[in-house]
């Protein structure tokens, strides 16, 4: 079944309690997860808040954060200790690539890799059993609202065969995630999609309700 997640990009711990209670208090979200977005102002050009903002807080959702950064292995054991369960990294970032799988594993975390919408699916061939979940972007990371790059349906179908090597591997998008393409996304084989702005404009339980129509339509 499609799993819907919901997306925090928070440049200010405001904004951050702001976002998070209402989550708190969506009830259809209960037992789920939140993606958290983690940015360093180096791999893209914005910076969040940091993960010792988000320990602050409670959350009644299971805490996957999204390092948009360039050195993830400087960020693995915030994460844990802030009572993160997945860590998603970028296969562009500078680091080893092993190196954060086995760091992120050791600390008990799933671990996934994200993928940028201009690099290629072959490159995520080596670490295909290693991982839990592929998070391919559909827009230019960095910011919300940027817009949604079409691209990323065939990446989903490219994706997929990486699961001959891994059938437990999930593939998620990331990016400019609506009720209007939610369903293009999920026909191309998506198994989970990351949704921030669209849920967070208006009520949150009737905008996860449009995309559960469109999806099941």
């Amino acid at each position: 079944m499609i799993q819907i997640i919901p997306a925090i990009l928070s440049t200010k711990e405001s904004d951050f309690e702001r976002d998070i209670e209402r989550y708190n208090n969506s009830e259809l979200l209960w037992g789920g997860w939140v993606h958290i977005d983690f940015m360093d102002n180096l791999f893209v050009p914005n910076k969040s808040i940091e993960p010792e903002i988000v320990s602050k807080y409670p959350i009644k959702l299971y805490k996957e954060a999204h390092l948009m950064v360039l050195h993830p292995l400087g960020w693995i054991e915030k994460l844990a200790e802030a009572g993160f369960k997945r860590v998603l990294f970028h296969l562009e970032a500078a680091d080893d690539i092993n190196e954060c799988i086995e760091s992120i594993n050791s600390k008990g975390m799933e671990v996934g890799l994200a993928l940028n919408i201009e690099t290629p699916v072959e490159k995520l061939n080596p670490f295909a059993d290693k991982i839990d979940k592929v998070l391919l972007m559909s827009i230019t990371p960095g910011f919300q609202g940027n817009s949604f790059k079409r691209e990323v349906l065939e990446k989903i179908k490219e994706t997929s065969h990486l699961r001959s090597k891994n059938e437990d591997l999930k593939i998620g998008v990331d990016g400019s995630v609506k009720d209007e393409n939610a369903k293009l996304l999920v026909d191309a084989g998506a198994d989970f999609l990351i949704v921030g702005s669209f849920l967070l404009k208006g009520d949150i339980n009737a905008n996860l309700e449009k995309i559960w129509e469109k999806v099941s339509s």
